[in-house]
């Protein structure tokens, strides 16, 4: 066998079979409706057609952040970041240094009022971005409450 049909042979293993849709479903849906679905599929960053396959076949498809979400998860991530350094920081202290460390009062409320700001960030975060990958109201069945959209 040559590099040439070797390489063939393993280009063919490799490319995903071509899925062929040549079926048509067709419903009617009103003109809020038929809104709504496209305002969704785009925050989807989905077709229409994509966006409503992938409901019917009971997927749940998530919203794209928000330009305001992604510097939300920038601004997580430094602040991870913070954290992991303090926490080495402390981890190279002996047992007595940590125990100073922490009887001291002044920096512990300094620390306590900046570990705050995170935490307040990251549920202010996870807020946002949990409203924002909901679905509406009435688009689902009432009686199942669906997780994360």
């Amino acid at each position: 066998m040559t590099h040439e049909e070797d390489t063939f042979n393993q280009e063919s293993r490799q490319k995903k079979p071509v899925i062929r849709r040549d079926r048509v479903v067709v419903t009617k849906v009103t003109e809020q409706e038929l809104s709504q679905i496209k305002s969704t599929a785009d925050q989807c960053g989905m077709t229409r057609s994509d966006f409503i396959r992938a409901r019917a076949l009971g997927y749940k498809p998530r919203q794209r952040l928000s330009d305001r979400e992604l510097d939300g998860l920038r601004q997580l991530a430094a602040c991870r970041t913070d954290m992991v350094n303090f926490a080495n920081a402390l981890h190279g202290l002996s047992d007595n240094e940590k125990i100073r460390l922490f009887r001291h009062e002044e920096t512990m409320l300094e620390w306590y009022e900046k570990v705050a700001h995170v935490t307040n960030r990251v549920a202010d975060f996870l807020q946002s971005a949990q409203t924002a990958n909901s679905y509406p109201a009435g688009t689902t069945n009432q009686g199942t409450k669906e997780d994360g959209a």
